[in-house]
C-alpha cells in the first residue's frame, strides 16, 4: 500500500485529501507545516508528497527543495491558493525546484488522484 504524506497549514484541506486517499486505499500521514513535515518523511518515508506552498514558519519551496536535495526521485506534488491572496504565482518557481506535479486550489479532486497514481506508476517503473 503506497504511503503518501501530505503538508499542508489548512486543516480542510489535509482532513479531505486523507479521507479521498484512504478511500482509495492509500496510506496517509499528515503534517500542519513544512518542518513538520520533512520530521515525518525522515521517520517513515513516504512513495509520494503532497505540500502546500503558502505555510508559515517553512514554506512549500523550501519543502520540495530539502526533499529534491535528499531524494531526488520522491514524486512531489505542489498545490497553492496563494493567488488568491497575492499576484504571485509561486506554482511555476515549485515546478523549477523540483515538484513534478503543480495545482491551483481549488483542486479537482479527481485530477489530483489521476496525478497520484501517475506518479506512482512511474516511480515503480523507475
Amino acid at each position: 500500500m503506497p504511503h503518501i504524506l501530505i503538508i499542508d497549514d489548512d486543516t480542510a484541506i489535509r482532513s479531505v485529501f486523507e479521507q479521498l486517499l484512504q478511500s482509495k486505499g492509500y496510506s496517509v500521514e499528515t503534517a500542519s507545516e513544512g518542518k513538520a513535515g520533512l520530521e515525518k518523511m525522515h521517520a517513515r518515508k513516504p512513495d509520494l508528497i503532497i505540500t502546500d506552498i503558502m505555510m508559515p514558519e517553512m514554506d512549500g519551496l523550501e519543502v520540495v527543495q530539502r526533499i529534491r536535495d535528499e531524494h531526488p526521485k520522491l514524486p512531489v506534488i505542489a498545490i497553492s491558493g496563494g493567488m488568491q491572496t497575492t499576484s504571485m504565482n509561486f506554482l511555476p518557481l515549485a515546478e523549477r525546484f523540483g515538484a513534478c506535479k503543480v495545482f491551483e486550489k481549488p483542486i479537482a479532486l479527481a485530477k489530483l488522484v489521476e496525478a497520484i497514481e501517475n506518479l506512482l506508476s512511474e516511480a515503480r517503473k523507475s
